[in-house]
């Protein structure tokens, strides 16, 4: 059965009648509203060249209407396009309303004062979700994901036969269901899924055309042995141990330019090791910012300690929750603050009680100053009992 029956067939109606002034709306550059692209409203910069065809395709992953008549604007008389932007819309305006639209306030009003928010974001373990990257950094002016999904180039979807181009939409929409009802995608999930859909670029199509923004360019890269990227051909991409994709994409109300760069690698102590042109990479993009959610544990084990390390010696701040790095790591070290948010929870029963820590458990305890995080974001996202701490270096706490 096609994956619209997983959504409220009811909700589907009612998603068509929704008024576009209850919505936040973005301003397209052509003057169109789009009332389900949300973006901040900020001054327009003049316009820049940009790979139209890409675009176009990003907005149709979307299930965003085309701005011009093109091969993409031909398609969606098709009723099952029809039937993906209503589930979609739909989908997107229910997860903006219960976890965006509070995430984006409290980001304004209380997370952006505590940080250098316009540095570059890392994002380890992050797989294709530059959705919750852009919602808590909406100011960083690059954002570099690592994680094991591959990449994979898209096909050219305005030539696939109707009944392809209705499973690559169906498979995409099958991929999104965990982030728009847990806020994170499930690893098993992301296996099945990403294999049918074809790797980790429809996703994020998605997410950066959701979020209010236009894809400008695209490019297949691998690193040299200084960490500098190197473009390549796709068909060269599988021949090199670090492949990436870089992205450059613009905000279409504030015209901010930003990149995004992917890259599909371990990065495991061995991964790393294997990698020396990543951690250069990497090193050269600080200081910066480290966003970490829903990573399994991963950094609590033997085989994660380099990453740790290099999280530890290069951010600035480091936004986690418990499945990051551990607390006994950073607690006791003096250039060091904690703003802790939420309320301490033992793991879900996946990952039992090893993942415990009794340490930060205490602090949470006997914190005066915990204050509340008015979003759930993680694995508790059943009980809405989430935290996440604030790691910074001193500095920042007195300018």
């Amino acid at each position: 059965m096609r994956f619209f029956c997983f959504f409220l067939a009811g909700s589907l109606l009612a998603c068509q009648s929704q008024q576009k002034a209850e919505l936040p709306i973005d301003t397209l550059q052509q003057g169109e509203p789009d009332s389900l692209v949300t973006a901040r409203v900020e001054p327009v910069i003049t316009p820049i060249q940009k790979d139209t065809l890409l675009d176009n395709v990003g907005r149709f992953i979307a299930g965003l209407s085309q701005l011009d008549s093109n091969a993409f604007s031909n398609l969606e008389t098709d009723a099952y396009w029809e039937q993906y932007k209503i589930s979609m819309d739909f989908n997107w305006k229910k997860m903006y309303d219960s976890r965006l639209s509070k995430m984006e306030h409290w980001q304004d009003s209380v997370f952006a004062p505590l940080q250098h928010d316009s540095l570059t974001l890392f994002y380890p373990f992050s797989g294709p979700d530059f959705l919750h990257a852009y919602y808590l950094y909406p100011n960083a002016p690059v954002y570099v994901l690592a994680a094991l999904e591959p990449i994979i180039e898209v096909p050219a979807l305005d030539t696939l036969p109707v009944r392809k181009r209705d499973l690559f939409l169906d498979s995409l929409g099958r991929s999104l269901r965990d982030i728009f009802q847990k806020s994170y995608f499930i690893t098993k999930h992301m296996q099945e899924d990403l294999k049918a859909i074809s790797g980790v670029l429809p996703p994020l199509y998605f997410f950066i055309e959701r979020t209010g923004h236009e894809l400008l360019s695209q490019q297949f890269i691998t690193l040299d042995s200084v960490g500098m990227e190197v473009p390549v051909a796709y068909k060269t991409l599988s021949w090199h141990k670090t492949q990436g994709v870089k992205l450059v994409f613009r905000n279409t109300s504030s015209g901010k330019i930003k990149t995004l760069y992917y890259f599909s690698a371990s990065i495991s102590n061995a991964g790393l090791r294997d990698r020396p042109e990543l951690v250069k990479f990497l090193t050269g993009q600080s200081p910066f910012n480290t966003f970490v959610k829903s990573a399994s544990y991963l950094m609590h084990n033997p085989p994660f300690t380099e990453i740790k390390k290099l999280l530890l010696t290069h951010s600035e701040n480091i936004f986690q929750d418990d499945t990051g790095i551990p607390f006994k790591d950073f607690k006791n070290q003096l250039n060091i603050s904690v703003h802790l948010y939420g309320d301490y929870v033992k793991p879900i029963k996946d990952f039992g009680e090893a993942h415990y820590q009794p340490d930060l458990d205490s602090a949470y305890q006997a914190s005066a100053t915990k204050e509340k995080l008015p979003f759930s974001l993680g694995y508790h996202w059943g009980t809405s009992r989430q935290h996440y701490l604030l790691i910074s270096k001193t500095k920042l706490q007195t300018r």
